[in-house]
């Protein structure tokens, strides 16, 4: 049985990283996933992580139901920070009944904020889970059962919410700096392959919707007007803008940091792509996250 203080840590984790929770539950057993975790956690297995996503399982679906709920409602996400923790724990019942300890989430408070929910921003499941998902889960056991929703559930709102930019944002390419509603199916961009060098790279398809825009501002005085889903890499992997923490963000002249980040208010049509390789784009100079990983 996987130690409650390694749960504890993991749980922790994924408050200040969801690519984690997408790691676990998704395409969870790569080497990625093992290597982020031991950042956060130093020492832990691939065997340990694989107990920690079955046992978890129940919590992790009332932790995703909590923030869908949640991270579109600025009176209730407010409310969370702004009430004493009591009486903002009574919303969290509500919405989740005992599934989260209130020890739990003090600490979603704490190490997640309202980044955390941020990064939700805009998610829904959609349709609720068919029996078919749920045969999907091999097994049978509650917390198996638990797992498949989570798979599904993740695949609903963290692989397919827009995560997009503004109509003029620029992309770098070949030929000079592109407006994001231009690109096209087959145009090339730059890109960054394996080993982070600058390469070129064919857009493999367009997305289009319309969004709730945030402004992000970097110390090298650049600003993205993207979607709270956006993520950006930091020549490692891939985290959410909202998560960023102070790391350094890769760009075409070496790196940055975000210095802050702007509700606006303001919904636009937004503009993203797909691309070969690592996926890696450039929007404004600075590397970001192309779309459908």
């Amino acid at each position: 049985m996987i130690k409650q203080e390694v749960v504890d840590e993991l749980r922790i984790a994924m408050y200040e990283d969801i690519g984690l929770l997408h790691d676990f539950y998704t395409d969870r057993w790569r080497p990625d996933a093992l290597r982020d975790a031991q950042e956060y956690v130093p020492g832990i297995t691939e065997e340990e992580i694989k107990e920690y996503c079955t046992q978890d399982a129940p919590y992790v679906k009332a932790l995703l139901k909590l923030v869908i709920n949640v991270a579109d409602d600025e009176a209730a996400l407010n409310s969370l920070f702004d009430e004493s923790p009591e009486k903002a724990y009574e919303t969290v019942k509500k919405i989740t009944g005992d599934a989260i300890p209130y020890e739990d989430f003090i600490d979603i408070l704490e190490y997640g904020g309202k980044p955390f929910f941020k990064a939700f921003e805009g998610a829904s499941t959609g349709d609720e889970l068919s029996e078919s998902d749920l045969e999907l889960v091999a097994g049978g056991s509650d917390e198996e059962r638990a797992e498949g929703e989570i798979i599904k559930i993740i695949e609903k709102v963290v692989l397919k919410i827009v995560s997009c930019f503004t109509a003029d944002s620029p992309v770098a390419t070949p030929t000079g700096a592109k407006a994001i509603k231009d690109i096209k199916k087959g145009d090339v961009v730059y890109s960054l392959d394996s080993d982070g060098n600058r390469v070129q790279a064919e857009v493999k398809d367009t997305t289009s919707g319309e969004a709730a825009v945030i402004e992000v501002h970097f110390d090298n005085g650049k600003v993205w007007n993207t979607t709270s889903t956006q993520w950006f890499y930091d020549g490692k992997t891939f985290r959410n803008i909202w998560q960023h923490n102070g790391r350094d963000i890769v760009t075409l002249d070496g790196v940055t940091k975000v210095t802050e980040i702007i509700e606006t208010g303001r919904k636009e049509n937004v503009y993203d792509f797909v691309i070969g390789g690592s996926n890696v784009m450039f929007i404004n100079s600075i590397a970001a996250e192309g779309f459908g990983t």
